[in-house]
């Protein structure tokens, strides 16, 4: 009687597939110009935009030695865990790590930033996205327009 309950259960859990649910690879990251000049850490997708000038990259946040979080320091990459250290290119200069830091892609759909966290490309592929406002720099949009209404009043 229990052999055959227990071959039942085995039978029945047979049916029910043993699915791993995971996050999507592709992460929406919102607008470009929310990402300032220099390393901007992302905590939820590990992983930090690098802003020069126009020019986008990421490069992962997850040491290739037992997948600890690197943080930036100096001008570079460092491994708390078990002291990794990672240029700014992302290739390991020391420590137990046996590669270096992987970059992904980017790309921009619909205005927000997309990071591919299920792919790889080399540190010299980078996405020209449009630049934050420069806070010192005036709106020119408020000066016109006051302009152009004391000229259709002397009218």
């Amino acid at each position: 009687m229990v052999g055959g309950l227990v071959h039942a259960y085995a039978w029945g859990r047979s049916l029910v597939p043993n699915v791993l649910y995971e996050p999507p690879k592709k992460r929406r990251l919102g607008a470009p110009t929310r990402f300032p000049e220099g390393s901007t850490f992302l905590q939820e997708e590990k992983v930090f935009i690098v802003r020069q000038g126009a020019a986008l990259r990421a490069i992962s946040a997850i040491c290739t030695h037992l997948g600890c979080t690197v943080g930036v320091q100096d001008a570079g990459y460092h491994c708390p865990c078990h002291g990794s250290a990672f240029d700014a290119t992302g290739e390991n200069l020391s420590g137990p790590a046996p590669r270096p830091l992987p970059w992904h892609p980017l790309s921009l759909r619909g205005g927000a930033l997309i990071v591919d966290l299920g792919s790889e490309v080399g540190p010299e592929v980078t996405l020209e996205a449009p630049l934050p406002p420069d806070p010192e720099k005036p709106s020119r949009k408020s000066g016109k327009g006051s302009a152009k209404k004391a000229k259709g009043e002397g009218k």
